[in-house]
């Protein structure tokens, strides 16, 4: 594989169309779509690794999100219970603080801990299967 190839396949991983890689590289459509063809294996991994740095930059943004939410819902607990009674509503305190918990429980239902060592046997079948735990689980 030569640079200008290697170039084109960090190009079309990167979702360029075919006509701006053209241009870019001054070779013809038709033999990027060839070498498209030539190194699908290799463009595939491309794309699996750049979509997997997402994926991981996301699933940090996600416990970023979910620490934020704990510190609100915590501010919020300590104002509520604190709350004299005479200027907010403590509605809108309430308010908040159940929309908090509703995200709370959504981002824990989507999280689970798989690599839990516990092995559960269906009384059934007799199959084996590995235990999962789910966050929103642990009391």
């Amino acid at each position: 594989m030569n640079d200008k190839q290697k170039k084109f396949l960090q190009l079309r991983a990167s979702g360029m169309s075919f006509d701006k890689i053209a241009i870019e590289l001054k070779t013809s459509k038709p033999t990027l779509i060839q070498w498209g063809r030539l190194f699908k294996d290799e463009l595939n991994d491309m794309k699996f690794q750049s979509l997997a740095t997402l994926k991981e930059e996301y699933q940090y943004t996600v416990k970023a999100k979910y620490e934020q939410l704990l510190k609100h819902l915590k501010k919020i607990d300590d104002a509520i219970e604190n709350f004299d009674f005479t200027g907010a509503t403590l509605k809108d305190l309430a308010t908040v603080r159940n929309d908090i918990i509703g995200q709370l429980e959504r981002i824990e239902k989507q999280t689970s801990f798989t690599d839990t060592g516990l092995i559960s046997t269906c009384p059934i079948t007799g199959n084996k299967e590995a235990v999962t735990v789910k966050l929103n689980e642990i009391e």
